[in-house]
């Protein structure tokens, strides 16, 4: 039997126009978005927003190709707390599954970090998905006087807090030593309500952050990948899984994607086109019949859980058509198989 498809809302990236700015707003999408049939709503762990062109540029997903407009990268929108949000949105939804993408594994010892990620469960009714990064927006790190080490060691970092979160969900007494993190029984009570814990997802594109997903994850999320990409990112999946003695059915494949869903294609195309630095294979854009076409690709290709951005989703009728007629129609096909 095939698995059922999740659908996940992202109500704020860092990135500008990605991001419901206002808890009043964020409520009002949460709630519409659970009348449509999403199954989920996530927040990014930022402090701080980016145009675009900034954005791809110090994540490094497409560096060089475009430049900021002068003195862009400067201004911020409001961004509203990951954690205080996400707290409040428990209170104000009912069904939602609640999710961070992602924490960044530098901002909060991940002793601190396992305590309240398992009282959200606990306050939710076991509603918690929790993914976690290694970070990367080192102009928000300076800002916050958080300390950026090299790539190579905030992955080491995120491998370590990723051991340390999983034995203080899962061990009465739990006790690590690490080169970065310690804990001498760091006692989580009251532990997660999800057995044997909330799912745990690794965000991230690059071999190392793939390995922590395969060793110790439940799912791996990437952004803006085109379906072919990631299908043919399954064989090193696999064989990660199986080093580290997990099947590698175990790991879950999801995709970060921006949805643009009009039957207007010349306001799906000025859409697109504001956000154009990021990459046009992490577009699912158009008519509801060629998001769906699209999003039949990526399940074609592995991915069952679905992370969308909608742009100015407050506001959009992107958000309504998509669980009006896109949503549908790619659960009923996947359950007559």
């Amino acid at each position: 039997m095939t698995p059922a498809p999740h659908f996940g809302l992202i109500l704020a990236l860092t990135i500008r126009g990605l991001a419901v700015a206002s808890y009043d707003e964020m409520r009002r999408v949460a709630a519409t978005a659970e009348e449509l049939g999403f199954d989920s709503i996530w927040l990014c762990d930022h402090f701080l927003t980016l145009a675009p062109d900034a954005y791809v540029e110090d994540a490094g997903i497409r560096a060089g190709e475009r430049r900021p407009a002068a003195g862009d990268t400067a201004r911020s929108m409001p961004l509203l707390e990951c954690w205080t949000t996400l707290s409040a949105l428990a209170r104000d939804t009912r069904r939602l599954r609640l999710g961070t993408s992602v924490l960044c594994n530098s901002y909060r010892l991940p002793s601190i970090l396992a305590k309240m990620a398992a009282t959200l469960d606990v306050i939710s009714g076991g509603r918690l998905e929790l993914g976690l990064g290694a970070g990367w927006f080192e102009k928000e790190y300076r800002a916050y006087g958080i300390p950026f080490p090299p790539i190579g060691e905030r992955i080491a970092q995120l491998d370590e807090g990723v051991e340390v979160i999983r034995r203080m969900w899962t061990e009465p007494n739990p006790v690590f030593r690490g080169r970065h993190y310690g804990i001498e029984d760091a006692v989580c009570d009251p532990p997660p309500l999800q057995r044997p814990h909330p799912p745990l997802w690794i965000g991230g594109e690059g071999d190392k952050v793939h390995r922590v997903a395969a060793r110790a994850a439940d799912g791996v999320n990437v952004r803006w990948w085109a379906p072919e990409r990631i299908a043919a990112r399954a064989a090193f999946l696999e064989k990660a899984c199986r080093e580290f003695g997990r099947d590698p059915g175990a790991l879950q494949r999801s995709v970060t994607a921006l949805l643009i869903v009009d039957d207007d294609t010349s306001r799906v195309e000025a859409v697109r086109a504001r956000f154009g630095a990021i990459p046009a294979t992490g577009h699912i854009a158009g008519t509801p019949a060629q998001c769906i076409a699209r999003i039949r690709q990526y399940i074609e290709g592995g991915v069952r859980h679905f992370l969308f951005t909608i742009p100015d989703v407050a506001a959009s009728r992107s958000l309504e058509l998509a669980g009006r007629e896109v949503l549908p129609t790619l659960r009923d096909e996947l359950a007559r198989r």
